[in-house]
């Protein structure tokens, strides 16, 4: 996934993919299911699920864990907890979330266990109002026994826009990269001005990797790096901010550069995959050896013009 293409995305995948900031989520926002999971057994799933329905299925992010019992006991069951991600309310959600509850069933029946709880939860930091329904069905005054019938399906909103932004500061201790990824991206529609607590807690707490990220997601939505530069030489002091933004833009730059080179490299197998129906390794091979940006736009336009993949392994 491409920052530059998918910014909220990538930045919700890099923070949520880590067992240890999704157990500090649950035991920060959603006590009740913690309580119901035995620690540090979160287990990262393949979120490409296969349906023999609908092909392939992607989820946003989505993890195993075993069960406690009524007794705090460890006991055989699993549940599986699904985090969809969304920047804009998306009307979908309650089809979408169906969906991927019947591929679960449908993987339960193929290893032929006892159907999982599926816990969806809806990660929602847009700037509109999220309107859409947590609960099904809508229906009013239906006979009690239609009502047993009727579809149904809840999920868990996880709304940011609700959460108060000194919550999520004062109880940085508690987990300082996700509470901060929580905060920024419930700020990041607003004024930069918003973001200058979390970065200043973050540079006292000298929390970097995380910082690095969150400056890299700011600078990509924001498009104002001027600003963000500026906001930490005010919270950092000059010589400090000086020997941390230059580490960022060395690191960030080295990082995007590969991200551009790769790109391109897969730009040009697209082309030629849409032209000529197929690709061989060796040839893509080639081309990923390639790291020069100037060769792969050179090549980008040749396997727009050449005549067959023979030409374009010659002009290789």
């Amino acid at each position: 996934m491409s920052i530059e293409k998918q910014p909220h995305d990538w930045f919700f995948k890099v923070i949520f993919s880590q067992s240890k900031n999704v157990e500090s989520f649950l035991e920060i926002f959603l006590p009740k299911i913690y309580k119901s999971i035995v620690p540090n057994s979160l287990k990262l799933s393949d979120t490409e699920k296969l349906s023999k329905k609908y092909k392939k299925l992607f989820l946003d992010i989505a993890f195993d864990c075993k069960l406690k019992d009524k007794d705090g006991n460890e006991t055989d069951g699993q549940i599986y907890i699904v985090f969809e991600h969304k920047s804009y309310p998306d009307k979908h959600t309650p089809s979408q979330i169906s969906f991927y509850k019947s591929v679960m069933m449908e993987e339960d029946e193929r290893l032929s266990r006892p159907y999982r709880p599926v816990i969806p939860i809806v990660f929602y930091h847009g700037e509109k109002p999220w309107n859409i329904p947590t609960k099904i069905p809508q229906l009013q005054n239906i006979d009690d026994y239609l009502e047993e019938y009727t579809h149904s399906l809840s999920y868990i909103l996880f709304d940011t826009t609700k959460l108060e932004d000194i919550f999520l500061i004062e109880n940085l201790y508690l987990n300082a990269c996700l509470l901060s990824a929580i905060y920024t991206m419930k700020n990041i529609f607003k004024d930069l001005e918003h973001l200058k607590p979390i970065l200043e807690k973050l540079v006292l707490e000298d929390v970097r990797e995380c910082l690095y990220i969150i400056i890299d997601y700011t600078v990509i939505v924001k498009k104002d790096l001027e600003t963000i530069e500026k906001v930490l030489e005010e919270i950092g002091g000059e010589e400090k901010m000086m020997t941390l933004t230059e580490k960022w833009k060395m690191e960030g730059l080295q990082e995007g550069l590969k991200r551009l080179i790769q790109e391109s490299q897969e730009a040009v197998i697209e082309i030629l995959e849409i032209r000529f129906g197929s690709v061989s390794d060796e040839l893509k091979s080639k081309i990923k050896a390639i790291e020069d940006l100037e060769k792969l736009k050179n090549l980008r336009r040749e396997a727009v013009k050449t005549q067959s993949i023979e030409d374009f392994s010659k002009i290789l």
